[in-house]
């Protein structure tokens, strides 16, 4: 039995380790390529109400959004189940986040029909401008690649030997729609690049406000399915690209209008669009300096401060927002991704500033929308916003101008002079070259409380560009310091005199400017099955009762705790490090009957926090092999997580934590966080409908029903009386099997590379 249990043991490891760590350092990207819509392809001036400008009426509380599901999206099995767990749900987070700022009086909204060749005339009839066709109109009008009914276009206008000819049958139009969404899985041109999963615009613009009234979505075909992490990233893809479509483009930025509804970027008088015309690219109007601006500013590296060009997004809504969110008063404005890369420069937000935001360019589990993307569409002119739907985005929140306008080299070198953790980025070399009994590979919580992952610093195979080199080695006893895996690298401070800056050393995500952080990890459970990640939202990452050595529980309530040092597992006078260590993801609930914060762990322990910062000790025996638990968890502060008046007294628990004084980050790792900002920032997603793929079945909380209780128990494993409970060694040839397949994946990998 004991050789069975230990094989058991570290092939399981080895192969969830190997998988874990190979996802970390190559895995691929969801990147998210926003290309502008052709001009040609693209109706402007699209007549949707014929009263005078921007005289207000009634409101509907939800912005009304019209989806159109193309056949070639209909006909597929899982058409249903994307449906109503991928699209709609998408659709219903933009419904409930945004409202029109001017609705239109219009009973039914009609498209108009493209042009040949895109060429139109402006000609203003009863007051009213309209656009004409100079060479007819389409044959066929779609929204980017998707065909668009007839009953949805309006009569085509044209101009026939000088006259201005309405022509064709007018269709019924769409009842109580402000937007048409036409959604479809075709095989496109930008399907064949591997990285993009799905991509959308907008197709028409109302005239008098140039507020996109149509956009589409294509899936490219093979990345729907009802798996639940490919309809979780789906879900990600419908709600983000949707969004593009709404307005958040850099084509739309010079459409873009003031809280009165008047242009931001000067007009042309003869074609009412921007006056300044196309941009360097070719592809979209220039915006004014009034929306985005160009800007320097200094940027430190281990090589010493440099220059770096900036982008930024000016208008006044996003700028106070984000004052209040970063905490920092002297903003001028917020970044967009400066990464050159085809549609993700500046029409994402920066990730470096903004990662798990949904509007960066790469999918991440914890996504989540943050006030500044909700105030970025209020000043479109366009939309009003409910920032109720914003609240739980923490990422960045509280950290100051160095933060949010500096490096993160000299937001770490801040922090520390502080004498506070450089969170949200990180220090701890990845990936680690070997495992040994005495260690396992440390994770910690992502910032945003609800995953965790390994720091993503690592070795690159060529060298970074010297502005984005952040870590030194020092001279010990004569000679340069070792780069260790798993090490606390030393941050550069602009001197290279008494340092040696690591040029291949730095972040692996290049759209966050190389800077390291916490980044969750995802793998294969087995070969073709579904995948797990470290969210611990995801009730699919659940564990095996046997196999859950971190007593873990996965749920929609449950949240990131960090474990204390050391947790290991023994087995008749073995003992054996977990292959992940440092942190897990439980429930918990709040009761000040029973000291505040009671976290919950797997098996039906429970563990009471009184003190934040307190070390509690865990000890638990999975029955199926025999393991004894050994570990620990670290307290969180109660006001995270549960209403004050559930938790100790203030003073109570501060004098407690000073006492302790062993983490100082557990309670507040900002000199700018408050306790108010910080209960914002942590408690649990109150909208897991919206973020699930699964809304209308939300997952159970706490223990899953069909794990038995008795196969976790509190405490050392009890001796047996008889070897007849024992399992038995015929298991060894299974156990090979598992060692071959292992090995044999380990060696395709290096292959691929």
């Amino acid at each position: 039995m004991q050789c069975s249990a230990i094989l058991d043991f570290l092939l399981t490891e080895f192969c969830v380790l190997l998988l874990a760590l190979w996802s970390v350092v190559i895995g691929a990207q969801t990147i998210c390529q926003h290309e502008a819509p052709d001009p040609v392809d693209v109706v402007t001036r699209v007549s949707v109400d014929r009263r005078r400008l921007f005289i207000r009426s009634l409101s509907s509380d939800q912005l009304r959004i019209h989806i159109h599901y193309d056949e070639s999206i209909t006909v597929l099995n899982d058409f249903d189940f994307i449906r109503y767990n991928v699209v709609e749900v998408a659709a219903e987070f933009w419904r409930k986040a945004l409202r029109l700022r001017f609705p239109p009086k219009n009973e039914r909204l009609l498209l108009d029909r493209l042009c040949v060749d895109g060429l139109t005339k402006l000609q203003t009839m009863n007051r009213n401008a309209f656009t004409f066709c100079v060479n007819g109109c389409r044959n066929v009008t779609k929204c980017g690649p998707i065909e668009i009914p007839k009953s949805h276009l309006n009569r085509c206008r044209s101009i026939s030997n000088g006259s201005y000819v309405f022509s064709g049958e007018q269709g019924q139009g769409l009842s109580d729609t402000d937007f048409v969404l036409y959604i479809a899985v075709l095989p496109t041109t930008k399907c064949k690049t591997s990285k993009v999963l799905g991509y959308a615009s907008h197709c028409q613009l109302a005239a008098r406000t140039d507020r996109p009234i149509a956009g589409y979505i294509n899936f490219c075909p093979g990345t729907l399915s009802q798996k639940p992490m490919d309809s979780m990233r789906s879900l990600f893809i419908a709600k983000h690209e949707l969004l593009h479509a709404l307005g958040f483009s850099n084509s739309l930025f010079a459409m873009y209008r003031d809280h009165l509804g008047r242009p931001l970027t000067p007009r042309d008088p003869k074609t009412q669009l921007p006056a300044f015309g196309w941009s360097q690219t070719g592809s979209v109007y220039q915006w004014s300096s009034n929306v985005v601006r160009t800007i320097k500013r200094r940027w430190l590296s281990a090589y010493g401060n440099h220059t770096k060009e900036a982008h930024i997004v000016v208008t006044p809504t996003v700028v106070r927002v984000a004052r209040d969110f970063f905490n920092c008063s002297s903003l001028d404005g917020v970044e967009l991704e400066d990464q050159d890369e085809p549609g993700v420069f500046q029409t994402h937000w920066e990730k470096r500033i903004l990662e798990n935001e949904l509007m960066t360019a790469t999918y991440t589990n914890s996504y989540r929308v943050s006030p500044i993307t909700l105030a970025m569409m209020e000043d479109t002119g366009w939309y009003l916003a409910n920032y109720s739907m914003s609240h739980d985005f923490s990422w960045g929140r509280g950290r100051g101008c160095a933060f949010v306008t500096a490096s993160c080299l000299e937001y770490m070198l801040e922090q520390k002079k502080r004498l506070y953790p450089v969170t949200p980025f990180c220090q701890q070399i990845q990936p680690p070259n070997d495992r040994t009994k005495e260690t396992g590979v440390q994770v910690s919580c992502t910032p945003d409380g609800v995953s965790y992952g390994f720091c993503n610093l690592m070795v690159h195979p060529k060298p970074l560009a010297p502005q984005y080199v952040y870590f030194v080695r020092t001279k010990q006893a004569g000679d340069w310091s070792p780069v260790q895996p798993l090490s606390f690298l030393e941050i550069g401070n602009g001197q290279t005199t008494d340092a040696q800056p690591l040029d291949h050393v730095g972040g692996k995500i290049a759209l966050a400017n190389f800077c390291p952080y916490f980044q969750e990890i995802e793998w294969e459970r087995d070969s073709g099955q579904s995948t797990v990640n470290t969210h611990c939202h995801a009730t699919d990452n659940y564990k095996s009762p046997k196999r859950n050595y971190k007593l873990e529980r996965f749920s929609s309530a449950s949240v990131c705790v960090s474990h204390g040092p050391n947790w290991r597992l023994s087995n008749k006078g073995n003992l054996f490090a977990l292959p992940v260590e440092g942190a897990g993801c439980y429930t918990f609930r709040c009761s000040r009957a029973e000291g505040g914060l009671v976290i919950e762990l797997e098996g039906g322990l429970a563990i009471p926090c009184t003190i934040p910062g307190n070390i509690v000790p865990v000890k638990a025996c999975l029955i199926a092999h025999r393991y004894t638990i050994h570990g620990s968890l670290i307290c969180p502060d109660c006001r995270l997580l549960c209403d004050p008046s559930q938790c100790p007294p203030v003073s109570f628990a501060l004098a407690a934590y000073q006492t302790i004084g062993r983490f100082p980050a557990l309670l507040f790792d900002s000199p700018n966080r408050t306790r108010v900002t910080s209960i914002t920032a942590s408690r649990p997603n109150r909208h897991p409908r919206f973020y699930s793929s699964h809304p209308t079945q939300p997952p159970p909380v706490g223990k899953r029903p069909y794990i038995e209780r008795q196969q976790i128990i509190p405490d050392e494993c009890p001796m047996l009386t008889s070897s007849s409970s024992l399992p038995s060694d015929s298991s060894l040839p299974s156990l090979f099997l598992r060692f071959i397949l292992c090995l044999f994946f380990l060696l395709f990998c290096l292959f691929l590379v």
